[in-house]
């Protein structure tokens, strides 16, 4: 299973305010930048985490970017399970395969992604974001 660059930026922007010292803040231009991806598709990920109450975005002088959520208490399967896409990942519905009726793959691919998740419910954002003198190298 490859997660969508949409996740893969999302989780990056947790990580990353995770890291900030207390009172500090990010800025979408700078984070586009320090991790190479279009301004509109970081966004189009931030936009999202604020709606989950995730991060907390503010404008204007001394606005930006901070974590709304303790690192501690967010899952990284939850984070995941709301910024990929809904749906089975293998479609035996709409493929002529003839197999399809006497075929356990797919049983077998739903239980692997749901282990995937399950691991992934094992750890936080705190688990994962590593040390917030790290930013320093960035």
């Amino acid at each position: 299973m490859q997660l969508t660059r949409f996740t893969d930026v999302s989780l990056r922007v947790l990580m990353h305010l995770a890291r900030l010292a207390p009172g500090q803040s990010a800025t979408t231009q700078e984070l586009a930048t320090l991790y190479n991806v279009p301004y509109n598709h970081l966004n189009k990920a931030v936009h999202h985490l604020s709606k989950a109450g995730w991060v907390a975005a503010s404008r204007g002088r001394g606005g930006g970017l901070r974590l709304a959520a303790a690192p501690g208490e967010l899952r990284v399967g939850t984070v995941v399970r709301s910024t990929e896409p809904p749906g089975d990942v293998i479609d035996c519905v709409s493929q002529a395969c003839p197999l399809r009726f006497d075929c356990a793959l797919k049983r077998a691919l739903d239980t692997a992604k749901q282990a995937f998740y399950t691991t992934l419910d094992g750890y936080t954002l705190a688990d994962v974001a590593g040390s917030p003198a790290l930013l320093a190298l960035a």
